[in-house]
């Protein structure tokens, strides 16, 4: 429950006359929020407020202690979903990544020094674990802030062995959850990773204030910095490109992965690469089909999996066989008779580029089209129709609601 306060200011000017506008003025500058627990109830900020709080200022400049709208109403929800504390989550969304705010590299797109990405900071190995589908798109977007949020508080939970939210969590649970999110050469009472979230939690379980909504990750990697913009066939393209290796001379996609992506017989799955089996059993990475599985489950925003073999994608009835003439970019085209596969990239300075995982030892990248003499034909993927809208009807006398290891 919300407590407010109101503050009444009375002016009085000469003559004794009390200036209304004044007031006015001052009391719609003065906005009083909502304040979690205090710092030694922390583990009670994700539970519903009972009436224990205070007040948090609205304030439209982003400050030391400030949360983006969005990012706040995320904590919230997961917390109160997933029976993690709000502020536990809002203190690593603050050291990762100042809540989507930092200019950093992997924070937006692509990935830092160390491989991780996303405003929470996930490995891609980690993500392949514990991401999920935060707002119901059908897609698990590690730079989807809703995504990267849930996925964090899977992997708080995963890691201490209490995956069920029906399950509480300790302060030494927290704590070591935390320390896991972020482990180094530290035990968790030594680690200064786990001295900073809690910095920032308990801060936030006192007061904090409410900065103007952070759009910069909404574009994800269902569209924008991820897959940029075009056709389903060019999104479906810049998906597979996004893993290729940046080799001099070949295309400059709208986003690239900064680590050359490996072959990986058997890897890779619709979330990223993956563990292989046999001779990719070591490594982490794609084969040439799961490559293609990828970047069509990408482009498609969940609603398009195609079958995982070059020889199975080639007999579906999923997509609709084209001339090599008529090849456009997300086109899938195979060779060897369909024992290799790529994605046709689209043509750059005259040149004709497909993106493929060609074997083991190599990498994902590009590769010149023409030329090739075991090339057997082409299939388009058919882009996905708009997704059925339900509607339903709340029960009547119900309000409708308005850097991981």
């Amino acid at each position: 429950m919300r407590k407010n306060r109101m503050i009444w200011l009375i002016i009085f000017l000469p003559g004794g006359s009390i200036s209304l506008l004044l007031v006015m003025a001052l009391l719609a500058a003065v906005i009083f929020m909502m304040m979690t627990p205090s710092v030694s109830n922390v583990l009670q900020a994700c539970a519903p407020n009972t009436g224990n709080g205070g007040s948090g200022v609205v304030q439209a400049n982003a400050s030391r202690d400030s949360i983006p709208q969005n990012y706040l109403a995320l904590y919230q929800k997961t917390g109160r979903e997933q029976n993690i504390p709000w502020n536990v989550l809002a203190g690593i969304g603050k050291i990762e990544s100042d809540h989507g705010r930092s200019t950093l590299p992997g924070v937006h797109s692509s990935e830092n020094y160390a491989g991780a990405g996303g405003p929470m900071q996930f490995l891609q190995s980690s993500w392949l674990v514990d991401g999920a589908d935060g707002d119901g798109d059908g897609v698990e977007d590690r730079y989807n802030p809703a995504d990267a949020i849930l996925g964090a508080s899977n992997h708080l939970r995963r890691t201490v062995g209490k995956k069920s939210p029906s399950i509480p969590l300790s302060s030494n649970d927290i704590t070591r959850a935390v320390h896991l999110y972020n482990p180094g050469n530290y035990t968790p009472a030594t680690n200064p990773y786990v001295k900073s979230v809690m910095a920032a939690a308990n801060r936030y379980a006192k007061e904090y204030h409410v900065a103007p909504v952070n759009l910069a990750q909404q574009i994800s990697c269902s569209g924008g910095a991820f897959l940029g913009s075009g056709s389903f066939g060019q999104l479906t393209a810049n998906a597979a490109a996004y893993w290729a290796r940046k080799d001099p001379g070949t295309p400059q996609p709208p986003s690239q992965n900064s680590v050359a992506t490996p072959y990986s017989w058997g890897g890779g799955t619709i979330k990223g690469p993956s563990r292989g089996t046999a001779q990719g059993a070591n490594t982490v990475g794609f084969d040439c089909s799961s490559l293609a599985q990828f970047a069509v489950y990408k482009a498609s925003k969940g609603r398009i999996t195609i079958p995982r073999t070059t020889y199975a994608i080639w007999a579906s009835k999923l997509g609709t066989k084209v001339s090599r003439a008529q090849l456009a970019p997300g086109d899938l085209v195979f060779f060897n008779n369909q024992q290799h596969m790529g994605i046709y990239y689209g043509e750059v300075n005259g040149v004709r580029w497909m993106v493929h995982a060609p074997r083991t030892g190599d990498y994902v990248k590009f590769s010149k089209f023409d030329g090739r003499s075991d090339y057997d034909g082409a299939v388009r993927i058919t882009a996905p129709g708009p997704p059925k809208v339900i509607r339903a009807m709340a029960p009547t006398g119900v309000r409708s609601a308005a850097g991981a290891m």
